[in-house]
This record gives C-alpha cells, sequence and structure tokens, in this order.
C-alpha cells in the first residue's frame, strides 16, 4: 500500500509541474514575486536588527535561521500536501465521497489533491537564508534538513486537525484557516519576545514555537534534551493529527455527489 501511494504521489506531482508550466512565463513570475514578498519582509527585520542590534539575545543570523526552516516546512507542506486545506469542503460539499471510493489511502488521497506551486519560492527562500545566517557546517546542513521535515509535520498536523473540525461543526473553513494564519505568524517572529503565559501559548495553544525556538536552538548549540521534546513534541502532534483524522472519517455522513478521480 506505501509502495503505492508513493507512486501515486511522485505521479500527482509530475502532473503538478506540468500543469503550472503550461504557461512557462507564469510559473516563473509566481516563484519570483513570491521570492519578492518574503525578502521584503525579511529586509524589514533586517533594518530592525541593524537599528537595534539584538532582540532580547536574538540577532539577525538567529532570525535568518527561523525562516529558513519556517520557509522550508511551509513549502513542503504547500506544495505536497495543501489538499489538507480544500478537506473543509470537501466535507460540507460531499465530495469526500470520491477519496473514500479511491482504492488509496483516504487522507494520503487528500492531502496531495491540491498544491501551490508558487511555493517553490518559499523553498528557495529556506535554502538562502539557512546559507546567509552564519550557522553553515556541512553536518549542520544535514540536521536543518530534518529540522525543517519535522517542522512540516507540525504544520501538516495543525493544519489536518483544523479541517478536521468540519466532521463535527459546520462552516468552519474560515476559523481553521484564521487560527492557521497566526500559527504561521507566530512562527515568523523572534522566540525570545515571548514569556511567561504568552510563552506557554507560544509552545502548547498555538505550537509555533516547535517551528521557531527549537530548532533555532538546536542549530546554534545543539541539547540532546530539547532535540528529544522537538522530536516527541512534532511525532507526538502528528500522530494526534492522524487519530483526529480517523474519528472524524467515522461521523462523515455521504452527499449526493458522486464522481471518479
Amino acid at each position: 500500500m506505501a509502495a503505492k501511494n508513493w507512486k501515486l504521489f511522485w505521479f500527482i506531482q509530475k502532473l503538478n509541474i506540468k500543469t503550472a508550466f503550461l504557461s512557462k512565463g507564469d510559473a516563473f513570475v509566481n516563484i519570483l514575486m513570491m521570492l519578492v514578498n518574503n525578502f521584503s519582509f525579511i529586509f524589514m527585520w533586517w533594518v530592525i536588527f541593524a537599528d537595534k542590534g539584538t532582540i532580547k539575545g536574538w540577532n539577525f543570523g538567529d532570525m535568518a535561521l527561523m525562516f529558513a526552516i519556517s520557509c522550508m516546512s511551509f513549502s513542503l507542506y504547500a506544495v505536497f500536501f495543501r489538499g489538507t486545506t480544500e478537506l473543509p469542503r470537501y466535507i460540507e460539499e460531499g465530495m469526500l465521497d470520491n477519496y473514500l471510493c479511491s482504492p488509496q489511502n483516504v487522507l494520503f488521497a487528500v492531502s496531495t489533491s491540491f498544491s501551490t506551486f508558487a511555493n517553490w519560492g518559499d523553498f528557495l527562500t529556506g535554502l538562502l537564508m539557512y546559507f546567509v545566517s552564519g550557522y553553515v557546517s556541512f553536518s549542520g546542513f544535514f540536521f536543518f534538513l530534518y529540522l525543517s521535515f519535522m517542522a512540516f509535520l507540525l504544520t501538516y498536523a495543525l493544519r489536518l486537525i483544523l479541517s478536521t473540525f468540519a466532521f463535527y461543526f459546520q462552516r468552519t473553513e474560515t476559523l481553521g484557516h484564521n487560527i492557521f494564519m497566526t500559527f504561521l505568524i507566530f512562527s515568523n517572529q523572534p522566540a525570545s519576545i515571548f514569556s511567561g503565559v504568552y510563552k506557554v501559548l507560544f509552545l502548547c495553544i498555538i505550537p509555533a514555537g516547535f517551528v521557531s525556538l527549537f530548532p533555532v536552538a538546536l542549530l546554534k548549540n545543539f541539547s540532546l534534551g530539547d532535540f528529544l521534546i522537538f522530536t516527541a513534541g512534532t511525532s507526538g502532534f502528528f500522530v494526534l493529527s492522524l487519530i483526529f483524522f480517523k474519528h472524524g472519517l467515522k461521523h462523515y455522513t455521504s452527499g449526493n455527489r458522486f464522481g471518479i478521480r
């Protein structure tokens, strides 16, 4: 089953690339505009750090690492598994029937059903920001890729949990989108500015700290304790999202649409 799912995955990705490059000019412009958008935001922080020097112990190199992790993790989600964003609509409109009738794993098929090619710009941003961070090494690069992948799992898991609420309540798409956007905004802020109750919110309620706080700390000064907390936290959140989806699927009421995908 796993081999069939990955075969389907690569087929979908090839199809997405071919579709995106039906107009090569549009494809490159979309990526370029994403890069411009990202670096305009990063430039704003560069100006702030150039003026302030540090913000509660963080310098621009730390911010560059944070941007690298957040951009890489979000790009993996948006390019390959953004279909979870569409899950509430599939549920409300009865379109999930198409996936339930498919021989593929339902969650995998839904997750890979939608992607945004422009987010390759986020991927390039992440790579570039890692190399300008000042914390570059051969072994550190592969550790950076591992941390980015784990941060992607957390991003995917949170979006899946928010989308799964649609199994239980009506019109949750906007609420889920707003909470997810809050998570993305928090994950692009210096982790050092959060303390007290805000740090609890930052780490536990909206777990943006697992995208910005732990990866930066681990890349700067490796700590086995932080590594275990980060790995266990992201893995646990991912498993929780799968449980949420499996339980929510039992509450799904079939719609009146039928189609073949």
